[in-house]
This record gives structure tokens, C-alpha cells and sequence, in this order.
């Protein structure tokens, strides 16, 4: 994340507003760090406390104090070196700040992906009554070791019910067939049932006059599946 800040690819003011707080930071902090970041990032070392306070509602002591325990609790490394002349300087950098926004969103993000998980197997038991645990193993890999969106999982449920078939094993097939393609949004998915349908709708007639590279392409794999759930 540093890296990318540094590069400009990187809005600290977007990832910090949602963070600060489980950082620990108040608002003071929050405000002084992004005047700090901009001081650093356009010039690194001819600017002063006074700078930062300047555009903000805090004195320079204030200003200060907050300097020194972003410092103290590891937010800011400070740097002094001495040059051959005896002249002593400083440099500072924000990566240890950065490297605490990567924990806290690690954590955020493993937060968010459980609550997804228990949201979608409370509407998957809604289908099928109590989950085993070697369900909630399948359900809980379709989103993190395939990387499927629960938006996506729910449309191969939908899709699951449309043809009134009651089998995780048929999801997981959807899903699988969704992967092998690339397909891990909503919109993609929705296009490729669209396009599987259209095929289907083509009189077998013409589908034998037709050429093609990839004849699975013509398959019916809702057929396959079904007969392999049996």
C-alpha cells in the first residue's frame, strides 16, 4: 500500500476515513496525517510543524502533541542523520502507518467475508433445511478459495431452483463451469445463461450445419449435470 501511495495509485484519504477510528486515532489525528502525507509526498523536507497548523483550527503545541504521539505509537518513523559537515537532519515516512491499515483491513475484509458466509448459508438453509458441515466447507470455498461474490452464488441458486433441482452438487457444477470461463461477476453470469439459452433455442437441424472449433460449446450441460446428480 505505501508503495502505491507513493506512485499516486493510492488515495490515503479514502482508505484512512474508514479506518482511523479502529486505528485508534481521533479526528485531530485523522486531519493531521493527511496534511502530513501531502507535506511528505509534495515536499519532503522543507516544511514545518508550523505549516500544518497553519491549516488547521489547532495551535502549534496542539499540533505538536499529536506529532509526537502519532511518533510514540508507531504511526510516523523519524529518521535523523548527520551529513559529513557535522549538519544534522531529519526524514520521516508514513509506511508504518500503512502497515496498520493493512492489518486493519485484513481484518475488516476477514469480518465482512464471515458475515457474508453466514448471511448466505442462513438463505441456502431456507432451500434446504440445516447445512452439514462438509456444506458450509463447499459454500465457504465457492468464496474463498474460487473467489465467488455472494451475488454470484445466489444467481446459480436461482438458476438451481429455475430447473427445480435441490443439489448443492448442481451449484457447485455452475460455479465450476462459471470459473472455467472467468466468470465472477453478476452481469457476466447473467450473459452466459442468456447465451446457453439462445444455443438451446437453435433447432438441432441448423446446430449440425454449423462449424465450430469448440462442439461442448453445443452441449446441453444442464442435461450432463442432471444425469451425473443420479
Amino acid at each position: 500500500m505505501y508503495k502505491l501511495w507513493q506512485q499516486g495509485a493510492l488515495n490515503l484519504g479514502e482508505v484512512l476515513a474508514t479506518s482511523y477510528k479502529e486505528l485508534g486515532l481521533d479526528e485531530s489525528a485523522f486531519v493531521f496525517l493527511l496534511i502530513l502525507a501531502r507535506r511528505l509526498k509534495g515536499q519532503p523536507s522543507g516544511w514545518s510543524l508550523s505549516d500544518i497548523s497553519d491549516l488547521m483550527t489547532l495551535d502549534l503545541n496542539m499540533c505538536s502533541q499529536i506529532f509526537m504521539r502519532l511518533v510514540e505509537d508507531g504511526f510516523l518513523l523519524v529518521n535523523s542523520n548527520t551529513d559529513e559537515f557535522g549538519v544534522r537532519s531529519e526524514t520521516y515516512s508514513l509506511a508504518p502507518l500503512f502497515s496498520k491499515l493493512e492489518i486493519v483491513m485484513k481484518k475488516t475484509a476477514t469480518k465482512d467475508r464471515e458475515n457474508d458466509l453466514q448471511e448466505l448459508a442462513l438463505k441456502i438453509e431456507q432451500i434446504f433445511g440445516v447445512l452439514s458441515p462438509r456444506d458450509v466447507e463447499l459454500v465457504q470455498m465457492w468464496m474463498s478459495d474460487d473467489g465467488f461474490d455472494t451475488s454470484v452464488i445466489e444467481l446459480a441458486l436461482m438458476e438451481m431452483q429455475m430447473h427445480n433441482i435441490r443439489s448443492l452438487k448442481y451449484v457447485d457444477k455452475i460455479l465450476l463451469d462459471w470459473k472455467r470461463k472467468n466468470i465472477y461477476t453478476v452481469d457476466e453470469a447473467k450473459r452466459s445463461l442468456l447465451e446457453f439459452r439462445n444455443r438451446s433455442s437453435i433447432p438441432k437441424s441448423e446446430k449440425l450445419g454449423q462449424s465450430t472449433s469448440n462442439p461442448d460449446d453445443y452441449y446441453n450441460w444442464i442435461d450432463r449435470i442432471k444425469a451425473n446428480l443420479k
